[in-house]
């Protein structure tokens, strides 16, 4: 399937999966089976699992980072040792990537004015519950701070990788690294559905999102290698 095709079932599904969270209760749902509404607690408590904390939130963007700087350097260094050219595009693509899709992403929450499961009424919060296309009460103000959790930006570094799919040209190697940047992603996600500061469909939409960014920059630099291959090959 070419990627103009890729981009278009992606943005659809991106659409349905919004339109899906706006009309149906299943956020709610979901969301309720790890909120304790007697003692007004969630599964996970950053505060009690600090090392559970570690390991999927400051530790994996630690890594990630890591990675992102290592990648920086090779890309580089291949402009020093010839034999490292061909790594070009795979490195360029990696890098823009790991840039992009958060910047994008957890950008987009300063915008969508949508507040954390554990801000809201609902969870013992003091928030409204508004859906991203919803409006909020009349008589709620909420300028006075607005709602910066949809979508999901923490899980985007993670789904990034995904990116490692086009990265590599051996077809084990590909799914290997679609399969990493799917686990990763989920595992920083659900984390974060654990604790209360997302609902699946948060994470679900920076999934989608953050494979539709990969599509778009894989479209726009095959055309620019095809103008440019002797930067790349």
């Amino acid at each position: 399937m070419g990627i103009k095709k890729q981009i278009i079932i992606t943005f659809l599904l991106l659409l349905l999966v919004i339109l899906t969270e706006q009309f149906t209760p299943w956020d709610i749902k979901i969301q309720n089976l790890f909120f304790d509404l007697s003692t007004c607690s969630w599964i996970l408590d950053k505060d009690v699992n600090n090392i559970l904390h570690f390991l999927f939130y400051s530790g994996i963007k630690t890594l990630l980072i890591g990675l992102s700087v290592l990648v920086v350097a090779l890309f580089a260094y291949s402009f020093k040792n010839k034999k490292l050219k061909s790594y070009r595009y795979s490195c360029l693509l990696f890098i823009l990537t790991m840039v992009l899709v958060p910047f994008i992403l957890a950008g987009a929450k300063k915008y969508t004015n949508v507040y954390c499961p554990a801000q809201l009424n609902y969870y013992c919060g003091s928030k409204p519950y508004a859906k991203a296309l919803s409006h909020y009460p009349i008589d709620f103000d909420s300028m006075s701070g607005k709602g910066r959790c949809f979508p999901a930006g923490h899980a985007s570094g993670g789904f990034a990788l995904m990116a490692l799919f086009f990265c590599f040209k051996r077809k084990k190697y590909k799914i290997t690294g679609l399969i990493m940047g799917l686990t990763l992603g989920w595992t920083m996600g659900i984390y974060q559905i654990l604790r209360g500061e997302h609902f699946l469909s948060h994470t679900l939409v920076t999934m989608l999102g953050a494979w539709l960014i990969i599509l778009c920059l894989v479209f726009a630099l095959n055309r620019i290698r095809k103008r440019f291959v002797s930067f790349f090959e």
